[in-house]
């Protein structure tokens, strides 16, 4: 519902061209049109669900650390583009500021894995109350659609280890540094070489340092990631470095 519903949203109001607009049920298993039309990057409107029912905007990039089980391949990210991953988040806070949704960065999940360019889930959630709210829908649609024609604005660039699944100490410091792959606490048991190697290659712009959520991470599982990350030359810092 959120997605047809951003999607007609796009059309009607913002005037989007319709030959932009790729429309299926199935998108996370369905991705050969998409394929096909060979985009620079490509923005998912989707609705959000969570048993929480909170009303939320959310955006996020794909990936399976572990088992895949929405999409995707198992052990395998998706491209991921920081800097419109940051400017997405960024305009949902200033347009959705007073509307009653909170706005978050998710971590890296689900599918699609395997595409030849880089993408965006945006999201309504949390529930058909809010997958219905045309406000919301709205508020999505003119992210995106600015997203279609602006260039994102430059920042650092940073991988994300720790926390829990809405990432909020990674949200709090997105005025300082862009965020392109993010392995929540959940995953990190997935985490060695060649996973790192993934996140390091699969998020563009390369990252510039590795960002650690230091209480969301329990110390033998920090250092350990600290040691995998330090093998790329990547410096390692702490997300309330940033918050200074």
């Amino acid at each position: 519902m959120a997605g047809s519903n951003i999607a007609g949203i796009l059309r009607r109001e913002f005037r989007v061209d319709d030959r932009l607009i790729v429309e299926s049920a199935e998108f996370m298993t369905d991705v050969e049109s998409l394929t096909d039309l060979g985009p620079e990057v490509c923005f998912v409107a989707s609705r959000h669900r969570s048993e929480s029912g909170q009303p939320t905007l959310t955006a996020h990039v794909t990936g399976n650390f572990g088992a895949a089980e929405l999409g995707g391949r198992s052990g395998e990210l998706a491209l991921a583009p920081a800097l419109y991953l940051r400017e997405a988040v960024v305009r949902l806070m200033e347009y959705g500021a007073g509307s009653g949704y909170s706005v978050s960065l998710e971590v890296t999940h689900h599918g699609p894995t395997s595409l030849p360019f880089p993408l965006v889930f945006v999201e309504v959630g949390s529930g058909p109350g809010q997958w219905g709210d045309l406000r919301a829908c709205r508020i999505v649609a003119r992210v995106i659609s600015e997203l279609l024609s602006a260039e994102p604005a430059e920042r650092e660039v940073a991988l994300g280890f720790g926390g829990p699944h809405y990432a909020p100490n990674f949200t709090s410091v997105l005025d300082r540094v862009a965020l392109g792959h993010i392995a929540s606490k959940h995953v990190v048991g997935c985490l060695d070489e060649a996973m790192i190697r993934q996140m390091v290659e699969r998020t563009v712009p390369r990252p510039d340092f590795a960002l650690f959520d230091w209480k969301g991470l329990r110390g033998v599982e920090r250092r350990r990631i600290m040691g995998l990350v330090e093998g790329f030359g990547l410096p390692c810092r702490r997300t309330s470095e940033l918050k200074d």
